[in-house]
């Protein structure tokens, strides 16, 4: 049987990840989701991981860096880099910044840190954390009723929601364990933390959002919810419709063009469905658009508010 959400109930978390295959519209698609929760009166944080800055040029926010920026009503946006997650971490721990400039800057103990295995994913998660949980864990109102993260693509979102339980088994006591603890008690949450993963009607993305999923369950053990069908070619002209045009001997490469990308749209949807049984499956139209992504987001956006309200513009 197929979960189905509402609107209310996912607004109700205070993380959201959005991740996907590359390719797939998946900033957009959490730019959308930015949208849409604002416009419910949430004060909502979107980041960005990795240095990317894919949200800012979307939003066309300017001076976006490591501390959250408001720069539209209700949203505010940040970007997680690691070495200032790296520095904010150690000066939690150590308290004088001389003494983190006197170790950490050291260009050899630099490199030992940069070549550190899964430590950027680490310290990205932790900064999450912080948004998250840090005015809650000091008694004090959260800044942001909600935060979205644009993950990086399923391979390197998995990394992302995995290390902290590869920590907790590595490290025996510490700050760093009991950090990491931390860390795995919200994103395993399924009250606080909830997934959403967007796919194509392609065949491997089709495939790569199926795999995500059962890894998402199966290794990082966190909560999904809907998944997104981006880019879903509509259906213009129904069935009889293009029976009549058939029959008619209408030979426009245009027409021949829209059938196929409109049957596949649809057998690629189907295919989903079947393979993901138990998500609810959001259909999202091709956008026409191609000078201005914000009026895309914006249009997604009210496409997912009606799917999960029931309530049609």
């Amino acid at each position: 049987m197929t979960g189905t959400w509402e609107l209310n109930g996912l607004l109700q978390r205070r993380l959201w990840i959005v991740t996907g295959k590359g390719g797939v519209g998946k900033t957009t698609v959490a730019a959308a989701l930015g949208l849409l929760a604002a416009r419910q009166g949430l004060k909502v944080l979107m980041v960005e991981t990795h240095g990317l800055t894919h949200l800012a040029e979307l939003f066309e926010a300017e001076g976006v860096s490591y501390e959250p920026k408001a720069f539209k009503n209700g949203l505010s946006l940040a970007r997680i880099d690691p070495e200032p997650a790296f520095q904010e971490y150690v000066l939690r721990q150590v308290k004088f910044e001389f003494l983190y400039n006197a170790v950490f800057n050291n260009k050899y103990v630099r490199h030992f840190i940069d070549a550190a295995p899964g430590l950027a994913e680490l310290l990205t998660v932790g900064k999450i954390w912080a948004f998250v949980e840090d005015e809650a864990r000091r008694g004090k109102k959260p800044l942001f009723d909600l935060v979205i993260v644009d993950a990086p693509s399923t391979g390197h979102s998995l990394s992302l929601l995995t290390v902290p339980q590869v920590v907790v088994d590595a490290v025996r006591v510490g700050p760093l364990k009991n950090n990491a603890q931390q860390i795995l008690a919200l994103i395993r949450d399924p009250q606080k933390t909830l997934t959403w993963l967007v796919t194509l009607p392609e065949e491997m993305p089709v495939n790569e959002a199926v795999e995500m999923d059962e890894k998402l369950e199966l290794q990082a053990k966190v909560g999904v919810g809907p998944v997104l069908l981006n880019s879903l070619w509509p259906q213009i002209l129904g069935a009889d419709s293009l029976q009549d045009l058939k029959k008619a001997k209408v030979d426009n490469p245009m027409l021949h063009l829209y059938r196929q990308r409109a049957e596949q749209s649809a057998y690629y949807r189907d295919r989903l469905r079947e393979r993901l049984p138990s998500r609810q499956v959001l259909d999202l139209s091709l956008v026409y658009q191609t000078k201005h992504p914000l009026r895309i987001a914006e249009s997604l956006s009210e496409s997912i508010r009606a799917q999960l309200t029931g309530v049609r513009p």
